[in-house]
């Protein structure tokens, strides 16, 4: 229904075609959060942050975080390359991958802004939260994460995407807050639609491809993420972290 309304008021509201898809993603869910919100008699501040630390504090996490990403995606890269190497992407399916990623500052919008936060407050603010509360820690981030996959509807995207849900997912179970996880999903989103645009400026027939001193340089990232990660999180006094 949604669907039908932006699409026949799109010659007077002046929403170009490529804008419909995400007008009404936000719809669709603006729609679905209020209802679910108002049957758990949950406030939008509570769904994004439900932590006893504060939200100061938790927004301490995004430098950390940021340093996970390069690992992250060089992890992300060579999966996707062994993936496509056993199963070829169809000429269908890439074009699909082709549009999402080339169109410009509204690839970026949606990929890096839009996406991370209605993804993350669906599947971590609400289905894992409920999870968490009904099964084990890990069986809750797992099953939040394939779901996660799953929603992708291709087998290129679900890897990717439940090896992310995996991170958010703990990172949310850790802190009870969405914002990490929506700084770590937008950032690698951003990464993947970095190296797809240095992989089109090389002609698109070779992957970029870092170099050993780029493979150093993510790994000890990681490894400093991780040991601030450790360090911000032990100081904290909250038992549910």
């Amino acid at each position: 229904m949604l669907g039908l309304l932006v699409q026949d008021s799109s010659r007077w509201t002046g929403i170009s075609p490529d804008e419909v898809d995400a007008v009404i993603m936000v719809l669709s869910n603006a729609v679905l959060f209020t209802g679910v919100l108002h049957y758990k008699g949950m406030s939008y501040a509570e769904l994004f942050h439900s932590s006893a630390v504060s939200r100061n504090r938790t927004l301490l996490l995004i430098v950390p975080v940021l340093l996970l990403v390069p690992g992250l995606e060089m992890v992300l890269g060579v999966l996707g390359g062994w993936l496509e190497a056993w199963q070829p992407v169809p000429d269908g399916q890439q074009r699909i991958f082709d549009d999402m990623m080339a169109n410009g500052v509204h690839s970026i919008i949606t990929a890096c802004l839009v996406a991370p936060v209605l993804e993350e407050m669906l599947f971590r603010g609400l289905i894992l939260r409920s999870f968490l509360q009904q099964y084990s820690r890990w069986v809750a981030i797992l099953g939040s994460a394939c779901l996660f996959g799953l929603a992708h509807m291709n087998i290129y995207q679900f890897l990717c995407a439940t090896i992310v849900g995996v991170l958010c997912a703990w990172l949310y179970q850790k802190t009870r807050s969405l914002w990490p996880g929506i700084i770590l999903h937008s950032a690698s989103n951003g990464a993947a639609i970095c190296v797809y645009r240095m992989t089109v400026s090389k002609g698109g027939n070779v992957a970029w491809q870092p170099t050993a001193g780029a493979y150093m340089a993510t790994l000890l990232s990681a490894a400093l993420g991780i040991y601030l990660l450790r360090r911000l999180w032990a100081s904290d006094s909250d038992p549910g972290l």
